[in-house]
């Protein structure tokens, strides 16, 4: 098949949604599968195969008109290809092992690719020629979004679900690195957001210990973790919610604009990198949406105008809003941030004002998934998840979006060409039936079926289309017009799916398939209306269906699989064939009605594939070929002739009354299998799918692995292969061919349609003419049938799908009305006939046969039937009548109403069924009653069985008080080794001390001093004060050889230092705590059977107080005490008969026991009631008692003689009055002895009772006394387990220690690690640096060295010329600077132009135009207009040359300046980086070394528990735990010393006060008399200076000079009056000078009121113009469009703050030109005139 030719992509149709971008002005690409679409904005497509192994991730270059595909695969590469030539540019190789995730494009030569497993790095790439920069591991949680700062190369932002990380790339000429800056995200709930500067590691351990020392320590060391999980602890606890980033963008100021999943859009500080939350969306519960909904409630109930107003804010506000899912794409442009996502709308946010505002909404329609910007940044390209693309043109109407693309995003689920050759036909799983041209590819037409479609098949014979649905339809589309497909029919073959469907070869036949089993074969003419023609059955699934036809017969192959699991594939082979002689005689041909193929008619066989397969495809000479489930062969079979034979020469068939389900068909004999007759190799994994070409010569196989083999029938060993789908997503799923088999049509599970069309070679022509040829024979041979039968599609009509509507309220329905018709006739003893039944509207075609075939049968056998409902009516009435008969026989005699029933078989069913259910609600039962009781076991077993001393208590008989023992188990075998092993150690410590001392004190006894006993004695006191064994401080020794602690084991509190001697504590305070609760649980065993015993008592004197009450006649309550559950939680485990409520369930077998033993019981008591010579010998001799009682006596009366009940007193004689005397003396001493023995029996009552009382008190007094115990044995255990939790804290604090410590050095010598790492790369630095410096200093030597042998190179011409070229070599052009990587970019483009990153170019784009404008200005230079006068023309090209020379080594230093500059600051911050690390060691060092520190202190100040009286505390108690940090433990007699101390100097010093009191008063006393005389000398000072400084004025002078100073005095009075009369005067001429004045302005007031008049009267006029104006104004305003008025608002608001701002200011002038003013003044010698 190779020697054919090759096969070449034509197009390929379906989008997914995914990422897209510019790759030139007007062109927008995407991937699609495993090739690269590229669409124009006009329409124009064009489409890339990609020949790589497997399809990974794809970028395209946002300006260099390059696009890179990733493979899929082992060691994959990456290519980059030009555009639109398909070049391959470079490819980069050894990135990854397995895959990459994804790529993106800088604006220059960069690429950032972010690889899968297993090394999840981030690499930078030069592209142009496929170098590798660097790389760096990062996390390997899925990528969201990765890009490069277009202002900025050296800035990529990674952000995935749970971070967010920016990385800047640091270079040193070739050298780069990357560093990350992470950015922490923001709660989703604004008001958990808190300042990141207030946090820091508190530690969370609240210290309470009352020391002078506290050891805080971080979390990871309390949590006991070292190394990375130390490190990520925080993050880890740390549960808050946060935001989870989808898409982001890049400002040119550096800042990054976040959209996220929740709705939120966050702004991060390209500085501080701190995100900012700009954004965040109302939640549900609060946000307008159910306000809409209300308002929209009431609208509909009441139509007023503010309701609709409202309803319309409130849509509007929900409009405005961004809600969840809202902001999933990001793009920025010059006019603000372009917001999109799940909602279908894109927003303009501006970001100039200072609150977050929607400014323009664009509607979509779908959600969108992607946007890309035009390079110009005029059009905003839109990607939906729905597979469409739209165009936008920035600043149009919202309205204006063009819809560029839209071919209905989903799987292809069927491909088959269309009769003709001219149109395919693809069905999308969700109904939507497409229409495509062949030969382009284009979308003419679409129709949707409303339903879940599953397979396709177009006919040959007719333009019709097949569709196989969920539903079990098969819809028929008419396809006459194609660009106007219609569904006209449909049929319903299955209750469940219909998945395969096929047309044979020639159209007439459809053979359909379902997981049931049932194939259908379906008459293909529209003129019989596609009536299906009958079936037949096939165990198991179906897998695949394949057909062949020859002349009249068509053949059919069905494969299934019987194993349940469909991957096995198939391993049952069904064949049988269909003639059109078959199809003539059809009622012949068939079992039933219902249309089920005889066997024999359709040949049918059934045969077993010995290797399972997948794919089935017929051909010629019955060959059947099948792909391997796990051989990954191709098999070819050749299927039998004739109908495969049993054993015993039966064949299968059919039963001809019922149709038999597939699984019994299968069992009714072995089938034969089929053995392959050849084997060729197929494809890789398991799976597919096989197709024959039209004219029957070629064979197509696709499979999972995402190929395609194509073969040749005469050489199936070789093929062609092509690979249009990926096998990650599940390969190829359909391959069809044409009619001509020009092209192959392929799909597979990435929703792309692919065809293939044949680029043939010299040989392959000539079959390709055969191919061709073979579909113009059938055309021809199909023209006339074709016609006729397109003429009946097209007088179809439409079809229209039943409706599924609801009954109505009321409507009785058709099962009702049968019931009630049977009611009645059972009432009236008529024969009832059920009505014939009708199929439903969903019914299957099958079903419908049935009810067919059901109608024919009740017309064929209606005379049978009719004899039959008389007979049962008969029989009816004979049963009723016996029925009432059996009514009013005795009861004996009575039959059950069972043994009517006729129908045994149902009455068994319906007890069987009962039965049933009875054992599986008794299963049930059984089932939770063993859980409850093996709880109850696993509760017992924990709680009492495993408790040496079981948890019981002690209640009073008066008071409520209990007291309740200590609950012990039983020490295990560990703990007693441990406590012997704790034990024995410590005797052996304590001899070893004990041995010392003595040892010591033998040797220091000799010489002791004074001085020395007094020590002696002073060590004596202290070891007798210091605490004793026991409790070690709780009670002492007396009291804790009471509560049973006592031992000379313990350590002191002030020698706990190591960890075993901590221990050691431990295990003996837990044995002292044991051996206390057990000696309190003894005594508390004892008060227990004292209790028992005294119930007993009380039980024994009750008996006694029973028979005396009964002696009495007299009711008095008793005390009968009896044991609670907590005295006796014994009973709590046995159930008692009482206390079962409800009544108890026996079996048979236990009925029956009952029943003997009650039984047995009765002839006992028979027995007894017999003849008893012993009972009746007690009754005769000694009247039936054996002991007489003096009660019984009593209570016998005196026997009343006979004649005192016959005679009157008056008759009686003599006797008989001594008779009567003597009975009366008798009754009298009766009474006597009964009153006295009552008296008896009373105090013997009161006795016994107050005996009860007394003792039950008696008891709850011990009780007491038990209870006071056991709240001081409670205080000893409390203070005691005290001191073990505090041991035990220490222990963990020490294990927190180490724990730190360990972190420590692992951090140590990390950093140490990391310090020679940085060393290196400063010596790698400085050594490279110093090699390029060298470089520069050579490239500048050879500068100057140009510069100065520029004469010699020009020594052949005059030294004026000379002169000339030299200053012509000097001149040179305008240079565009070049830009380092931190040198801000000049801000020369134009200000109008969209996008914003347009005064920011790339780095390398700016190096070219500083190239070409460089080239171009030297070529200006070198023009001949330029040569100077009288220079040759070849020395002038030597100066062209030697000045372009010069210019380009220039231009070579500047640029290897940069480069050092850049190398220099490289160098710079790696020794900023190693001078940060040795920082950082040094401050671990300093750690460690503290917390060594820590460490000692916390062993040495050691913890200490002591008991001490309230008034020897003498520390202010604040809290409720009292702190003790800065308290001091001293002796007693220290402090009574030191208060005799006190109380001695108060003495001293209230005496010398005393003296110093009177000695003060006599300096007090000179003191004042002082002060008296020194105020005094003050007084006549004054006076005298007053007397100096008084001055003499002129007044004072003339008194003194002048002798007549009253005659003076009086001339001058006189002066003054007449000076006063002429001022008067003058006066009054004034005053008349302003009345005159003021009639003149009154004048003109008059004549201005009357102007002012007018004027008021014309405002009022022109008030009411501009008002009219006004309202015109607003009502034409909604059809203008917006001619600036917000932008002149805006300037008139700006002029607005700048007037309000020039006035604040001027005010403020104001104010400090007056303090200035008022501060001169004051610097102003104040001069004053004094005259002497």
């Amino acid at each position: 098949m190779d020697a054919v030719g090759t096969l070449e992509l034509s197009w390929a149709q379906g989008y997914n949604g995914g990422k897209i971008g510019y790759i030139d002005k007007d062109v927008i690409c995407y991937q699609a599968g495993s090739n690269v679409k590229f669409i124009a904005e006009d329409g124009a497509e064009t489409v890339f195969n990609f020949k790589g192994n497997g399809v990974g991730p794809f970028a395209v270059h946002p300006s260099n008109k390059c696009f890179a595909i990733a493979e899929q695969c082992l060691n994959p590469k990456i290519t980059v290809y030009v555009y639109p030539t398909f070049r391959q540019a470079a490819t980069l190789e050894d990135g990854a092992k397995l895959e990459y995730r994804t790529m993106t494009f800088s604006h220059s030569e960069y690429l950032a690719t972010l690889t899968g497993i297993p090394e999840f790095q981030l690499i930078l790439w030069r592209y142009t020629d496929g170098t590798k920069l660097t790389s760096v591991d990062i996390t390997s949680d899925p990528v969201t979004c990765l890009t490069f700062n277009p202002g900025n190369w050296r800035q990529l932002c990674v952000t995935t679900e749970k971070m967010m990380t920016v990385w800047n790339t640091e270079q040193s000429d070739n050298k780069y690195v990357l560093l990350p800056q992470k950015v922490k995200l923001p709660a989703e709930n604004p008001s958990l957001n808190f300042d990141d500067e207030k946090e820091r590691d508190i530690p969370t351990r609240a210290s309470t210990r009352m020391t002078r020392y506290t050891v805080d320590l971080p979390k990871a060391a309390i949590a006991g973790l070292i190394g990375e999980k130390a490190e990520t602890l925080e993050e880890i606890q740390d549960t808050t919610p946060r935001v989870v980033p989808l898409s982001h963008t890049w400002s040119p100021s550096g800042d990054v604009f976040v959209g996220c999943k929740g709705g939120q859009v966050l702004r991060v500080d390209g500085e501080i990198y701190k995100a900012k939350v700009l954004y965040c969306p109302i939640p549900p519960a609060s946000a307008p949406n159910s306000r809409a909904t209300s308002a929209a409630s009431r609208y509909n109930s009441q139509l007023d105008l503010p309701t609709v107003k409202k309803k319309t804010r409130y849509a509007d506000e929900v409009k405005d809003m961004i809600l969840e899912g809202g902001a999933d794409c990001v793009a920025l442009h010059k006019k603000g941030l372009y917001v999109a996502g799940q909602d279908g709308i894109i927003r303009l946010v501006d970001l100039k004002s200072e609150e977050f505002k929607v400014v323009e909404q664009i509607p979509i329609g779908n959600p969108i998934t992607s946007m890309a910007f035009s390079p110009s940044y005029r059009h905003l390209a839109s990607a939906t998840g729905k597979g469409t693309l739209h165009i936008y043109d920035v600043g149009s109407p919202p309205d204006s979006v063009k819809n560029l693309k839209n071919t209905h995003w989903g799987n292809f689920v069927g491909v088959s060409c269309l009769a003709g050759n001219e149109y395919c036909v693809s069905i999308r799983e969700d109904g939507e039936l497409q229409v495509w041209t062949i030969d382009k590819g284009q979308l003419i037409s679409s129709v949707s079926l409303g339903t879940q479609a599953l397979c396709l098949s177009c006919c040959p014979m007719v333009h019709v289309a097949a569709v196989g649905t969920i539903s079990g339809h098969v819809y028929y589309v008419d396809l006459t017009f194609p660009k106007k497909p219609r569904v006209v029919t449909a049929t319903r073959l299955y209750q469940g799916p219909l998945t395969h469907l096929m047309y044979e070869s020639e159209g007439k036949y459809l053979v359909t398939g379902s997981d049931d089993g049932h194939v259908f074969v379906i008459d293909g003419r529209a003129s019989v209306n596609f009536k299906p023609i009958g079936y037949t059955t096939i165990p198991g699934d179906i897998q695949c269906i394949a057909t062949y036809t020859s002349n009249t017969v068509t053949k059919f192959v069905v494969t299934s699989n019987t194993s349940g699991n469909k991957r096995n594939g198939a391993d049952t082979v069904l064949y049988f064939q269909v003639t059109d002689d078959l199809v003539k005689d059809l009622r012949n041909n068939v079992n039933s009605l219902k249309y089920d193929f005889k066997d024999v008619s359709i040949k049918r066989m059934i045969l077993k594939m010995p290797i399972p397969g997948y794919g089935a495809a017929l051909a010629d000479e019955n060959t059947f070929f099948s792909m391997g489930q796990v051989s990954r062969k191709l098999y070819q079979f050749s299927l039998p002739e004739e109908l495969p034979k049993k054993s015993d020469d039966t064949i299968l068939e059919e039963d001809e009354e019922e149709l038999i389900d597939s699984e019994t068909l299968f069992k009714r004999g072995k089938p034969n299998e089929l053995f392959p007759e050849a084997e060729f190799d197929s494809h890789q994994f398991p799976g597919g799918k096989l197709q024959l070409s039209p004219h029957g010569k070629w064979l197509a196989s696709c499979g999972t692995d995402g190929a395609v083999q194509l073969r040749a029938m005469g050489t199936l060993d070789r093929f062609v292969v092509i690979n249009p789908h990926d096998y990650h997503l599940g390969g190829v799923r359909i391959v069809a061919f044409a009619e001509d088999a020009q092209n192959i049509f392929t799909t597979g599970f990435d929703g792309v349609l692919c065809c293939y069309s044949w680029n043939f070679s010299s040989t392959g022509i000539g079959k390709a003419k055969s191919a061709m040829e073979a579909a113009r024979a059938r055309k021809t041979r199909l023209m006339q049938i074709q016609k006729d039968e397109d003429e009946v599609v097209r007088n179809f009509p439409e079809y229209t799908a039943p409706s599924t509507s609801r009954p109505v309220s009321g409507e009785i329905t058709q099962a009702e009305k049968e019931r009630k018709a049977l009611e009645k006739a059972l009432e009236t003893d008529e024969i009832y006939r059920t009505p014939t039944p009708v199929a439903p509207s969903d019914a299957t075609w099958q079903q419908v046969q049935e009810l067919e075939s059901i109608k024919e049968e009740d017309n064929e056998f209606a005379s049978v039937k009719q004899d039959l409902r008389v007979q049962i009516r008969d029989m009816r009435r004979t049963i009723q009548g016996m029925l009432k008969q059996n009514e009013t026989l005795p009861d004996i005699e009575k039959l059950g109403r069972h043994e009517f029933d006729l129908d045994i078989e149902e009455q068994n069913r319906l007890q069987a069924e009962a039965d049933a259910e009875v054992n599986r609600v008794r299963e049930e039962i059984e089932f939770e009653n063993l859980a409850k009781i093996y709880l109850r076991e696993m509760i017992k077993r924990e709680c009492w069985d495993e408790m040496n001393v079981k948890g019981r208590a002690i209640q009073a008989f008066f008071t409520s008080l209990e007291v309740s023992n200590f609950p012990m188990r039983k020490r295990s075998a560990a703990a007693e080794k441990q406590l012997q092993i704790v034990t024995t150690r410590r005797k052996i410590e304590l001899a070893d001390i004990a041995a010392r001392k003595a040892e010591l004190e033998g040797t220091q006894r000799p010489g002791m001093t004074t001085a020395d006993d007094e020590t002696a004695d002073i060590d004596e006191g202290e070891e007798g004060g210091k605490e004793k064994p026991s409790t070690t401080g709780s009670l002492d020794q007396g009291m804790s050889a009471m509560y049973g602690g006592g031992s000379d084991l313990f350590f002191s509190q002030f020698d706990l230092h190591t960890r075993d001697q901590k221990v050691s504590q431990i295990v003996l305070l837990e044995d002292a705590i044991y051996r206390i609760k057990n000696t309190f649980n003894k005594e508390f065993d004892e008060v227990y059977q004292k209790k028992l015993s005294e119930i007993a008592k009380i039980k024994d004197k009750n008996k006694r107080i029973v028979k005396i009450l009964q002696d009495l006649d007299l009711q008095e309550d008793m005390v009968s005490p009896e044991l609670s559950i907590y005295e006796d939680p014994e009973s709590l485990l046995k159930v008692e008969d009482h206390e079962v409520k409800v009544e108890k369930y026996l079996t048979a077998e236990q009925r029956k026991e009952l029943e003997k033993k009650e039984k047995e019981e009765e002839e006992r008591r028979i027995r007894e009631r017999g003849d008893n010579a012993r009972e009746r010998g007690l009754d005769m001799m000694m009247g039936g008692v054996l002991e007489i009682k003096k009660e019984d006596e009593l209570k016998k009366d005196v026997p009343k003689p006979l004649f005192m009940s016959t005679k009157e007193p008056t008759d009686w004689t003599e006797d008989e009055q001594k008779l009567a005397k003597e009975y009366e003396k008798k009754v009298k001493e009766l009474q006597e002895e009964r009153e006295k023995y009552r008296k008896q029996l009373e105090t013997e009552l009161r006795k016994l009772q107050s005996m009860i009382q007394d003792g039950m008190q008696g008891f709850d007094d011990v009780l007491t006394q038990l209870f006071m115990k056991k709240i001081k044995i409670m205080m000893v255990i409390y203070q005691e387990e005290l001191k073990i939790l505090r041991l035990r804290y220490s222990l963990l604090v020490e294990e927190e220690l180490e724990t730190r410590e360990k972190e420590l050095n692992r951090l140590m010598e990390h950093k140490k690690a990391m310090k020679a790492l940085t060393a290196t790369a400063v010596m790698e630095s400085k050594k490279h640096m110093d090699a390029f410096k060298e470089q520069y200093d050579i490239l500048n030597a050879e500068d100057k060295v140009m510069d100065k042998a520029f004469k010699r190179e020009f020594h052949d011409v005059t030294a004026v010329q000379q002169d000339q070229l030299y200053r012509l070599f000097r001149k040179r052009p305008r240079i565009p600077r070049l830009k380092g990587f931190d040198t801000p970019a000049p801000s020369t483009a134009d200000s109008s132009l969209p996008n914003p990153f347009a005064d920011r170019p790339s780095t390398a784009r700016q190096h070219a135009q500083a190239k070409a404008q460089l080239d171009a200005a030297i070529q200006d230079l070198d023009k001949i207009s330029n040569m100077p006068d009288g220079v040759d023309e070849a020395v002038w090209q030597r100066l062209c040359a030697y000045r372009r020379e010069k210019i380009e080594n220039d231009l070579l230093i500047k640029q290897k300046a940069l480069v050092l500059a850049e190398m220099d600051n490289f160098y710079k911050k790696r020794v900023e980086e190693d001078e940060g690390l040795k920082n950082e060691i040094e401050g671990i060092f300093d750690t460690l070394n503290k917390l060594h520190d820590d460490r000692i202190r916390f062993n040495l100040n050691l913890e200490v528990q002591l008991m001490l009286k309230q008034g020897q505390v003498e520390v202010d108690p604040t809290n409720f735990i009292h702190d003790y940090k800065d308290s001091a433990l001293i002796h007693r007699s220290v402090v009574e010393e030191l208060n005799s101390n006190i109380k001695q100097l108060g003495e001293s010093k209230i005496t010398s006060m005393m003296e110093s009191k009177d000695f003060r008063k006599g300096i007090i006393q000179l003191e004042w008399e002082q002060k008296r005389m020194l105020m005094q000398m003050e007084d006549l000072q004054n006076k005298m200076k007053d007397i100096q400084f008084m001055k003499v004025t002129r007044e004072i002078q003339l008194y003194l000079s002048n002798e007549d100073y009253e005659g003076r005095k009086a001339e001058e009075i006189g002066k003054l009056e007449q000076t006063i009369l002429t001022q008067l005067k003058h006066h009054e001429k004034n005053v008349k000078e302003k009345k005159k004045i003021m009639k003149d302005l009154q004048k003109t007031i008059k004549s201005r009121d009357s102007e002012n008049f007018s004027m008021d009267n014309d405002l009022a006029e022109l008030n009411v113009t501009v008002n009219e104006r006004r309202l015109i104004d607003q009502v034409n305003a909604e059809r203008r469009s917006d001619t600036g008025a917000e932008k002149r608002y805006q300037e008139i608001v700006q002029r607005r703050k700048l007037v309000d701002l020039a006035k604040a200011q001027a005010q403020e002038v104001a104010v400090l030109r007056a303090e200035v003013e008022r501060l001169r003044m004051r610097t102003f010698p104040a001069l004053v005139q004094v005259e002497h």
